[in-house]
């Protein structure tokens, strides 16, 4: 790259000037004057890290074009900071900031999502022709604010409660989409997995209570919100289909597990349930518990997302389709038709 081409005033100051002011205070916190009065300037660090430094960043680009909901991950790394640099002893106003300022923060961020869902939803009543995938699209919006690993984070937690309480009503299947779940063993898996904690939670809670336990009640909720995870994953593995969309075949495992491969990139693909390619990828969590009988080989390495934005390379995956033959009429339809 050449440095000729590079805009310090707009591209580079922006963020030289925050990062010089957290060194400068990074270095106070080591220097003599912080340890003869660490208390008093501990206040004044965790302010100008918490507060200060995001608001002059906010200034330094609030007219450039550099997005402006970086100020939130200013504020997070200050936190961070903070608790790093200032001793435990001294972290006085450090939990109060905390306890406000990121509460705040996280109904910020959710609620600039569901603004921008309802925007993108009105815009898909518009464009019927169009289906609209929550969970790819409270990720892109995500991505605005957050980075890519924090946008995944917040895009799942989402996407768990909106399968799992809000969204139950059903939706038929377009032209080049692909159910799974129809005939494969994940939704029994999923639904025993539920039994067993629904039966667990129910003994230890009884047990714990007569004991006069007062962590009873919490570890209750904690095995209900388990259960409602567990059925926003078995509820996301109906709602979102493979499907193919215009040259790129998007295979989905619910939100658990989701790849895009260009089918230009597709070097051949198999029928069969055997288990020839064991080296390969599963789009299941379950592995070879999960039955499969289509296998995808690739000409170029292709990248597998799993929860939280984990990546596995693979150039082999299998899986299962309710419709294997339909499925394989339509690969071979779409990759003519790009010839």
């Amino acid at each position: 790259m050449d440095i000729r081409n590079i805009d310090f005033k707009n591209q580079v100051i922006p963020f030289l000037i925050p990062l010089a002011l957290i060194s400068v205070l990074i270095l106070f916190s080591k220097s003599t004057q912080f340890l003869a009065n660490p208390s008093l300037i501990s206040v004044g660090i965790t302010i100008d890290l918490m507060l200060t430094v995001p608001l002059i960043y906010f200034f330094l680009i609030r007219k450039k074009e550099i997005p402006k909901q970086t100020v939130i991950l200013v504020v997070i790394i200050g936190l961070f900071i903070c608790y790093k640099i200032i001793p435990t002893e001294n972290q006085t106003v450090l939990p109060f900031l905390g306890a406000w300022l990121l509460p705040i923060l996280e109904v910020g961020i959710i609620a600039y999502i569901l603004i921008n869902l309802r925007k993108a939803r009105l815009n898909y009543n518009l464009n019927r022709g169009n289906y609209i995938d929550f969970y790819t699209v409270v990720k892109t919006i995500s991505r605005d604010l957050l980075p890519n690993f924090m946008a995944r984070i917040i895009a799942t937690e989402i996407t768990v409660v909106y399968y799992g309480i809000i969204k139950w009503k059903r939706r038929s299947l377009k032209n080049g989409e692909f159910s799974i779940h129809k005939k494969s063993t994940s939704i029994s898996i999923f639904l025993g997995i539920m039994l067993i904690i629904g039966v667990e939670t129910t003994v230890f809670h009884y047990i714990l209570e007569q004991e006069g336990n007062p962590k009873a009640w919490l570890i209750t909720f904690l095995s209900i919100y388990s259960l409602l995870q567990i059925l926003g994953f078995l509820k996301s593995i109906i709602k979102r289909p493979i499907s193919f969309e215009e040259d790129i075949l998007h295979l989905r495992y619910g939100i658990i597990k989701e790849t895009s491969i260009e089918l230009s990139n597709i070097k051949s693909i198999v029928l069969s349930s055997k288990n020839k390619y064991q080296k390969g990828s599963r789009l299941s969590i379950f592995g070879k518990h999960e039955n499969h009988n289509v296998t995808l080989t690739l000409k170029k390495t292709g990248i597998l997302y799993s929860l939280y934005g984990i990546k596995n390379n693979f150039t082999t995956i299998s899986f299962h389709v309710d419709e294997p033959q339909k499925f394989f009429n339509k690969m071979c339809e779409s990759i003519k038709e790009l010839e």
